[in-house]
Order: C-alpha cells, then sequence, then structure tokens
C-alpha cells in the first residue's frame, strides 16, 4: 500500500465530510444540517409574519378606500415594508416577525445604524420577488450560509436573539460587611 493506504502512490481526495466548512455552500448544509434548516425556516416565517403585519391593515385601507389596482397595492407594500423594516431593525434590531420568531439583526462591522438597516431592507421594496433572489444569492456564494447576499456585502446577519445575554449584577444589595 501507498500514501494514505492507496495503491501505487495515489493522492487520497478528501471526503466530502473532511472538506473544508467553507467549500460547502448552503445547499449542501441546508439539505443536511438541522440547525441551518431551522434558522432559514424561522426567517422565512418571520418574513410571512412581516408580509401579514404590514399588509393586511394596507391592503384593507386601500379596500376600503375603493382602491382596485393591483400596482398600487404591490407599490405601496413594499413601499411600507421597507420603512417598517429599516425603522424596526435600526431601532429595535428586529421586526414583529423576527421578535415572534427570537431573531434579530446584527452588524458584525461597527453598530447597526440606519444607513445598514436600509440599504439591507432594499431588496424589500420588490418584496415579490428580490428577497428571494437575495436568499438564493446568499446560499450561493462564499460567506456565512445563513446571511442574504445583502447582508454578506453589507456585513450584518439574523441571528438567535435568545443566544444573547446580557448578565445583570446588582450593586444595590449589599452584606453586612460592606461587600
Amino acid at each position: 500500500m501507498g500514501m494514505a493506504g492507496c495503491a501505487h502512490g495515489e493522492r487520497l481526495r478528501p471526503h466530502r465530510s473532511q472538506s473544508h466548512v467553507s467549500d460547502l455552500s448552503g445547499f449542501d448544509l441546508i439539505g443536511h444540517n438541522r440547525t441551518f434548516q431551522i434558522h432559514w425556516i424561522k426567517r422565512v416565517l418571520a418574513y410571512v409574519i412581516d408580509l401579514a403585519a404590514v399588509f393586511a391593515p394596507l391592503w384593507s385601507f386601500l379596500y376600503v378606500q375603493d382602491i382596485r389596482a393591483p400596482w398600487v397595492y404591490g407599490i405601496l407594500g413594499g413601499i411600507l415594508l421597507f420603512l417598517y423594516s429599516t425603522f424596526l431593525e435600526a431601532i429595535v434590531r428586529t421586526t414583529i416577525g423576527k421578535f415572534i420568531m427570537g431573531l434579530e439583526v446584527r452588524s458584525l462591522r461597527g453598530p447597526m445604524t440606519f444607513a445598514k438597516a436600509a440599504v439591507r431592507n432594499i431588496p424589500k421594496l420588490f418584496w415579490f420577488a428580490f428577497p428571494l433572489l437575495d436568499t438564493l444569492a446568499g446560499l450561493v456564494v462564499d460567506g456565512d450560509p445563513r446571511q442574504r447576499w445583502s447582508d454578506n456585502v453589507l456585513g450584518t446577519t439574523v441571528a438567535q436573539s435568545h443566544l444573547i445575554h446580557v448578565r445583570e449584577h446588582s450593586f444595590d444589595s449589599q452584606t453586612p460587611s460592606g461587600r
């Protein structure tokens, strides 16, 4: 036997499970990694909740106003979804849908700013197609497969909010010895 158990000195190619994680695409992971699957299921459900939170009142209002043109619903829905997502993510780093699903937006480079929130939510202006394309692009390109393509470019990500714990220490209750 030759090198690494091969005859005639042939080199072994690393088995898929031995390859470096960065060699895997998001599509490779989504088929086999339960944690990754749950992450994306939560993100999709959060998006659906946010769509309902924005579109139900808007579309009800438009309907009551006797506005029936579908393009008005689509354009105004996109603008309102963009504003809703941008303001909530800039101020509290989460939307109603993300909050319910236990997710929050984080900046990987510096603080989460209004500008970062606005740019990461531009795809939501075209809510019917671009978020899906942004997500698919994020699963294909190099980088963290939990990020959409726009998140990867901006240095933002969506993560589990329950993993963030801030320990609070009370300095008010001291023992009789002053400690």
